[in-house]
C-alpha cells in the first residue's frame, strides 16, 4: 500500500469536478464539519486559512452546530468522502434549519446528490478509496476554496509541492523519506505512540500521524501539545518508569517555527524524560511554505504508519471495527 501514500503527488494536482458557480463562493466566517480522513482537511483549511487572513474558520467533528458559532451565521462547508456519514449528515439538517448557506465536498453519495438538487455549490473528487487516502485530494479541495474567497495561491503551491514531492519519493521503497519512516517505524514496534507538537502546523501533522498509526496499524497513538503538556502530561512519566521504557515511544514532531520558549521547551523535556521514555526526534528541513512542510510532513507520517503495518502483519485496509460500530448505530 506504499504506493497510496506515494500517490501523494498526483492527487494534489488533479483535475476535480467544481459546481458551476463555485468561483462565486465568500465568507467572512466558515463553518467546517467533517469526520476523520474527511474531517482532516478542515483542519488543513484552518491551518491555511489562519495563515493569511482574519476570517472566522470553526473545525467541527460532531452532530450539530454549535450555540457560540450560530450567532456568525456561517457559511457551513460540509466534508465526507463517502458522502453518506452520519454526522456530516446531521449537520447540514441543523444548517438547512438554521438557513445558513452550504457547500460540500464529496466523492458522490448523499452529500453531492443534496447540492445538486438543492443548487448548492460543490467539489466533487475522486471515488473509490478509503477516506484516509484521500489526502491529497481533500488538500486540493479546501485550497480551491480558499483560493476563491480569500484570493489566496494555495492551488498553485501545490505544483510546487507536488515537483518537491516527487523528488523526494524518487525510487519509492528505497527513496531516502521510505527509509527515514522505517527507522521511525523501527522505533514504535508494538509500544504505544505519544506525539508531542509545538506549533499548529505540527499540530495538524502530528493529529493526522495519529489517526494513520490507528488506522493503518491497528495501534494505539496519542497526541500532546506544547507548552499544555508542561501543565500537566509532563508528570505521567515520574511513576513505573520499567513500564514507560518497555511499553511507549514518543515522538516530537519539529517546525522550524517554533516559538523560541518552545525550542526550549523540547530541549527541556528531552533531558526531563530521557531516561524514562525512548524519543524520537522527526526535524526535517524548514520550507519556503507551510504547505509543503505540512505534506512532506503527511506523507512521512503515512509511511510511517504503513511500514508498521507491515512490520505488524496487519491489514491496513481492515476497518471491521469500524463497520462493526456503523451497523450498531444503525440498528
Amino acid at each position: 500500500m506504499l504506493n497510496v501514500a506515494f500517490d501523494l503527488k498526483n492527487q494534489i494536482i488533479a483535475n476535480l469536478e467544481y459546481s458551476s458557480n463555485l468561483q462565486k463562493v465568500s465568507y467572512e466566517s466558515l463553518l467546517i464539519m467533517g469526520m476523520g480522513g474527511s474531517g482532516v482537511a478542515g483542519d488543513v483549511m484552518k491551518l491555511l486559512s489562519n495563515e493569511i487572513s482574519d476570517k472566522n474558520i470553526f473545525v467541527q467533528k460532531d452532530y450539530s452546530i454549535p450555540k457560540q458559532v450560530k450567532k456568525f451565521k456561517p457559511l457551513c462547508l460540509f466534508i465526507s468522502y463517502s458522502g453518506n456519514t452520519e454526522e456530516t449528515l446531521s449537520g447540514i439538517s441543523d444548517a438547512k434549519g438554521n438557513n445558513f448557506d452550504w457547500i460540500v465536498i464529496s466523492s458522490g453519495g448523499k452529500l453531492i446528490d443534496m447540492a445538486k438538487n438543492e443548487g448548492k455549490e460543490y467539489i466533487k473528487i475522486p471515488n473509490g478509496l478509503q477516506p484516509r487516502a484521500a489526502f491529497g485530494y481533500l488538500t486540493l479541495a479546501v485550497s480551491k476554496i480558499i483560493d476563491v474567497s480569500e484570493g489566496s495561491n494555495y492551488v498553485s503551491q501545490l505544483n510546487d509541492v507536488s515537483s518537491y514531492i516527487d523528488k523526494l519519493s524518487k525510487n519509492d521503497d528505497e527513496s531516502d523519506i521510505n527509509k527515514l519512516s522505517i527507522d521511525i517505524c523501527e522505533s514504535i514496534n508494538k509500544k504505544t505512540v505519544i506525539i508531542y507538537s509545538g506549533t499548529e502546523m505540527s499540530r495538524v501533522a502530528s493529529s493526522r500521524w495519529k489517526t494513520q498509526i490507528n488506522e493503518n496499524a491497528k495501534s494505539k497513538a496519542f497526541v500532546g501539545h506544547l507548552p499544555e503538556i508542561h501543565h500537566n502530561e509532563i508528570l505521567s512519566w515520574d511513576s513505573d518508569k520499567d513500564g514507560s521504557k518497555n511499553n511507549y515511544v514518543v515522538i516530537f514532531i519539529r517546525d522550524q517555527n517554533e516559538h523560541p520558549q518552545i525550542r526550549k521547551r523540547f530541549e527541556f523535556t528531552k533531558d526531563l524524560i530521557g531516561e524514562k521514555v525512548d524519543i524520537t526526534e522527526v526535524n526535517l528541513p524548514n520550507q519556503e511554505s507551510t504547505l509543503k512542510t505540512l505534506l512532506e510532513l503527511v506523507l512521512l507520517g503515512d509511511l510511517v504508519s504503513l511500514n508498521l503495518a507491515a512490520k505488524l502483519t496487519v491489514d491496513p485496509k481492515n476497518i471491521d471495527t469500524i463497520e462493526k460500530l456503523k451497523k450498531l448505530l444503525g440498528e
